[in-house]
């Protein structure tokens, strides 16, 4: 015999409050003929927002029971379970797991199919399935088996990645370390290899800024940085002082094509914070995106916004709050770069040594690996 289901509270609300309606609608038929009309028209709005309300519970409840069901099936399925458990163990992934892999990542291909068709909602499975999605793809076995095993290849998964990652952003919430291992891995197919660079690389990063201005022309929007102030960041870091990285990306060739600097300006006044505020604990906590250098005949790959997305975790690695830049106002395409990685400008515009500036800026949230399931 099938189940009937127990009447909600809200199911019986709108019941008790259509009964009050019509009680209500004979009482005035009766009393004021006139205000009938203008009673119909009020309780014809109210019975629109009632329906309406209850078509969003239904669907949420809904939504919610499917998610139940996915939750079901994954922790069921005997080969998704048996990949997973080795993930969890970062044990060896081999050519043995192929079909582990296999019906893994097609379970996720399946949640992104019915998150494009609205059958369900990103924001309900992000808590569940986060840190099960991102720790397969940040695999580094799984990617070159899988999803970066040939161009063109799972691309419902990269799309998802995509989505997914832009949540995060959205939402506010920490990055899975899992999404910056794909992103290095697959600069990496696409033919560069990433590296902090030091005191050894200086002449490349030079030459590499040297010949990003000259394909600008005349445009203002990127001055000269010094040698001195390349070879600082390049140093070796002592103890205790500044936090300064610097990455880069080489070609095959090993030419260096793409480069980014985080800059610690401390307490001192090379803080971009420090046009907002003199408080010590505000100016440590926060880190400087100094400079982001691409090769112009390698910009289509997006270095540019893997170097800025790969400093972002160095500064949440170093325990920031907050990495902040400056873009000239005329620099469109940076503009539009820093807003899609979540980025807000603020909207005091700073007059800098080098002329005025936009500053932008993006709090950092740190991985609470405890929330992660």
């Amino acid at each position: 015999m099938r189940r009937r289901r127990p009447i909600r509270k809200e199911q019986l609300f709108i019941g008790m409050l259509a009964i009050f309606f019509v009680v209500g609608l004979v009482g005035v038929h009766a009393a004021w003929p006139r205000a009938f009309g203008v009673f119909i028209a009020i309780g014809g709005t109210a019975g629109a927002l009632m329906v309406l309300y209850e078509v969003r519970l239904t669907k949420q409840i809904a939504q919610a029971e499917f998610i139940r069901e996915l939750q079901s099936s994954y922790s069921t399925d005997p080969l998704i379970g048996e990949l997973w458990s080795k993930l969890l163990l970062q044990e060896p992934i081999t050519g043995a797991d192929r079909a582990r892999m296999s019906n893994y990542l097609t379970f996720f291909e399946t949640l992104h199919l019915l998150q494009k068709r609205g059958a369900l909602e990103l924001g309900l499975a992000d808590e569940l399935f986060r840190n099960r999605f991102f720790t397969a793809i940040g695999n580094r076995d799984v990617l070159h088996a899988t999803i970066l095993s040939e161009h063109g290849s799972f691309g419902n998964i990269h799309a998802l990645i995509a989505e997914w990652h832009a949540h995060l952003i959205e939402k506010q919430k920490p990055i899975h370390p899992g999404y910056y291992v794909y992103i290095e891995e697959l600069a990496r197919v696409k033919g560069y290899v990433v590296a902090q660079l030091g005191p050894a690389d200086l002449d490349d990063l030079v030459e590499l800024q040297t010949r990003v201005i000259e394909s600008l022309g005349n445009s203002p929007w990127l001055r000269e940085n010094s040698a001195d102030m390349f070879a600082e960041c390049l140093a070796a870091r002592d103890v205790g002082g500044p936090e300064h990285r610097v990455l880069g990306f080489r070609s095959d060739s090993g030419q260096l094509v793409a480069a980014g600097i985080l800059f610690d300006g401390g307490t001192g006044a090379e803080s971009i914070r420090g046009y907002f505020s003199e408080r010590p604990e505000e100016l440590t906590k926060s880190i400087n995106l100094k400079l982001v250098l691409a090769d112009r005949e390698h910009r289509r790959f997006g270095l540019a916004r893997t170097v800025v997305e790969l400093l972002e975790r160095d500064a949440t690695a170093l325990g920031r709050d907050e990495i902040m830049c400056t873009i000239h106002p005329k620099n469109l395409p940076s503009q539009r770069l820093f807003g899609k990685l979540g980025y807000r400008r603020l909207q005091k515009r700073v007059r800098t040594k080098y002329g005025p500036r936009f500053v932008f800026f993006r709090e950092l949230n740190r991985p609470d690996v405890g929330r992660f399931r």
